[in-house]
Order: C-alpha cells, then structure tokens, then sequence
C-alpha cells in the first residue's frame, strides 16, 4: 500500500511534545495521526498522547459505522471531549495541534486543527493541503483552532484526494517545516530547538 519513514527529535534539553501514530485499523485501509502538545501550556506531552489514542480508538469503532470522512471529524470532537475532562482533572490548560490521514481505496482521507501540516507530493510538484488555524494579535502569533477541551464553533474540516503509485504524503510540525524543506530525505534535516517531526507516506 505504501512505504512509511518517520522524523522525529526532541527540542533541546526537553520531553519531545510531538507524538505519531499508525496502525491498519481493517485490512486495507490504514491511520496515521500525528500531534504536536502545545508547549506553553501544561501536560503538552501528555495531551498529544491522549488525543492521538482517542483519535485511534473512536476510528477504530466507528470506520465501518461512519463514511471515512466522518469518521476523521467525529475522532477530533471524541478527542476534544477527553481533553475537557483531563483539563478538569489536571486544573490546568491542554492542547494540541493534529493532522490526520486515512489510506483507504487508493484515496488519502485527511482532516487537521492547528499548525500541524499535509502535503501532497507528485513527481517534484509538492502541494500544501492544509492551512495553518493562526490569528495574529499585538505581533504575535497563536493558534485559532486545536484540540484544548472548548467547544468547536466550527466543525472541523475533512477533505480527500486520489493517489496513485509514486506519490508521497508528508505531516509535518512547525518544528520541522520551519527550519527544513518539506520533500528532501528526512536524513538531512538540521536539528532545532523546537521539537520536529514528519512522516512521510509513500505510495506504492
């Protein structure tokens, strides 16, 4: 189906806070979810596990229940769920940022919150499929939209795309895509102080 390689380092002198991932939920149709905690907050590390495993099993129950679409965005409200009652729990702010891809039917199902990013890669053509949830106040960037516990005001998005043999798929966290050019071998990126991770999907 495809050929899996993956990234990822810790920034300096820290818990890396990015968290991958990946299992064939049914024969043939696979998951690869990747979160980055956010660092400013408590538990970043901790959150990022917690919404990938929640991601993972509500997918895992739900595929053959839900369209595949379905499915990626009914995972992100289960996952932002959990996070409400872990903030509970803890007393303090959890979040994360999350991409997530479903392989199923030579199709890549995907859906995102945060800064976390897709792209798509067909011969030396690399495309970005997703957006960065960003606002700007007062010269300072934040995240608009992620997995922290509140309600979403906005459904999350899903979208799919057609693949064909030779084709890559990259999630990446600004750690990686900011210091390092997204579609050249993962054995030269340059190490950062920023937790960096990437996967990269290649189809057969």
């Amino acid at each position: 189906m495809f050929e899996l390689e993956i990234f990822s380092q810790p920034g300096a002198d820290k818990e890396n806070e990015d968290y991958v991932w990946h299992a064939e939920i049914v024969p043939g149709v696979s998951l690869i979810i990747v979160c980055d905690g956010m660092g400013g907050l408590s538990h970043g590390a901790e959150a990022a596990k917690l919404v990938v495993h929640s991601i993972a099993e509500y997918i895992q129950s739900h595929y053959k229940t839900d369209s595949p679409d379905q499915s990626l965005m009914n995972g992100l409200k289960y996952a932002n769920d959990i996070i409400a009652t872990e903030t509970k729990r803890h007393s303090s702010k959890m979040g994360t940022s999350v991409g997530l891809t479903l392989f199923a039917d030579n199709r890549c199902y995907y859906t995102w919150l945060g800064d976390v990013r897709i792209y798509h890669a067909r011969g030396e053509n690399v495309e970005l499929l997703t957006r960065d949830h960003l606002a700007i106040e007062s010269n300072h960037s934040f995240l608009s939209r992620c997995i922290n516990g509140k309600e979403f005001r906005t459904s999350p998005e899903a979208a799919e795309l057609n693949t064909s043999s030779g084709d890559t798929i990259y999630i990446a966290t600004d750690g990686y895509y900011l210091h390092n050019e997204v579609g050249l071998p993962l054995n030269s990126a340059t190490a950062v102080d920023d937790d960096a991770t990437i996967v990269r999907i290649r189809m057969r």
